[in-house]
């Protein structure tokens, strides 16, 4: 199912192309939903990109771990998918292309501590336990007052609000 199509107006058409596939979890523990906090105050689904060989599941295992310091998470069904299209950074092209699958995942233990990259790091990204509301209410606020990481912003507030819909 696609939970979302976010394509920029800045994009040349058919413009040279590149792809890249991300797996991102979705772990609820009761009523809240494990998501990564900035510093910014938004929060985003953990997950990222899936190196070339690895499976779905191994990446996003992989994610969980360096992100959230969390083993044993058990990748479940896909939830639905993410398209975004926004301008390429690499000069060799022109448009990026990012399918993010979204898994429901389970189970998940304290594996040590977490390894984030770079920009991770300096958005001080940090595991948080909330309710989709609060975050659909963070991710909104941060939106409207310009802040934060405007690329993830969107897509992970349009699958909180499909997560939202769904408990009615």
């Amino acid at each position: 199912m696609l939970l979302g199509r976010f394509t920029s107006a800045d994009l040349v058409p058919g413009g040279r192309l590149i792809e890249r596939t991300a797996v991102r979890g979705v772990l609820f523990r009761g009523r809240e939903l494990l998501l990564l906090a900035s510093r910014h105050g938004d929060y985003k689904f953990p997950g990222g990109g899936v190196e070339p060989g690895e499976s779905h599941a191994d990446a996003l295992r992989r994610e969980f771990r360096e992100e959230c310091g969390l083993v044993d998470v058990t990748v479940g069904p896909g939830v639905g998918s993410t398209i975004e299209e926004v301008p390429a950074a690499e000069s060799a092209y022109d448009v990026f292309r990012m399918t993010s699958h979204y898994f429901q995942c389970s189970g998940g233990v304290q594996g040590g501590s977490t390894e984030l990259e770079g920009y991770e790091a300096e958005l001080e990204l940090e595991p948080r336990w909330v309710t989709v509301a609060e975050a659909l209410a963070a991710n909104h606020a941060v939106r409207a007052g310009g802040v934060g990481v405007m690329r993830w912003l969107v897509r992970e507030t349009a699958v909180l609000e499909w997560l939202a819909s769904q408990d009615t």
